[in-house]
């Protein structure tokens, strides 16, 4: 640093010594002295609770009914209670089955007691409490009083169907190795044509029974060739078992 610049930087340095000083003398003087913290101003007392003006009544529950029973944000604005993962109980009700054609939506039911119920798509239960509203490839959708219940098919039951809808269904193979006996009906294959008597000298009466018949047997071959694949597969599923604990 030359002595120009020092010379610059003296009046300040100088100036702030001075204060310095000042400040210094002062604090020696007593300055600050007679700084005192106000007394503690007393609490003010709480409300009186009595005095209090009471809450009104809460309104009924059954007020705010239509906020469960008709949901804003669901499009049916119907109440969706989902069955837990894997359950497929209504009631007393399993659901074991699916049956999915372009021509027939049906789930199969089966009951404690052992009684099937095979409703189809859009039709009640037996005892009208539930309503199968909606068929899925590993469910079913019933609606009642309750709202709606999803039953879900439990881990590995069969849904599929025969490999050819003309073929006669496959027997599930005997569990004792034994041969099987042959089966007692065969279903007839589905669309074939059945033949038509007709009358000499009029309109026969078949031609209007006819078709009907045919339906709703096709129907019921469908049902039976599902029905035989269940059960063949509880079979193999109960053989493998057997064999297992053996």
């Amino acid at each position: 640093m030359n002595a120009a610049a020092q010379r610059r930087l003296t009046p300040p340095l100088a100036i702030l010594a001075a204060l310095l000083g000042l400040l210094l003398l002062a604090l020696l003087a007593g300055l600050g002295r007679g700084v005192r913290w106000d007394p503690p101003r007393a609490a003010a007392a709480p409300p009186d609770a009595h005095a209090a003006r009471p809450l009104p009544p809460a309104p009924p529950l059954q007020q705010f009914a239509e906020v469960w029973t008709r949901p804003l944000f669901n499009p049916s604005r119907r109440p969706v209670a989902r069955a837990a993962a894997g359950n497929g109980n209504l009631g007393e009700l399993q659901l074991t089955g699916i049956i999915l054609t372009p021509q027939l939506r049906m789930a199969l039911l089966r009951g404690r007691d052992g009684t099937e119920v095979r409703v189809r798509e859009g039709a009640a239960l037996p005892d009208g409490s539930s309503t199968l509203v909606e068929v899925r490839p590993r469910g079913a959708v019933f609606e009642g009083a309750g709202g709606r219940v999803e039953m879900e098919l439990p881990a590995g039951a069969p849904i599929d169907a025969p490999s050819r809808a003309g073929g006669p269904v496959p027997q599930p193979p005997p569990a004792g190795g034994a041969a099987a006996p042959p089966p007692a009906e065969l279903v007839r294959p589905v669309g074939r044509p059945v033949p038509m008597r007709v009358v000499a000298g009029g309109d026969s009466p078949d031609r209007e029974e006819r078709p009907r018949q045919d339906e709703a047997a096709t129907q019921a071959a469908r049902v039976q060739q599902l029905k035989a694949l269940i059960e063949k597969r509880r079979a193999a599923q109960a053989a493998g078992n057997h064999q297992g604990d053996r």
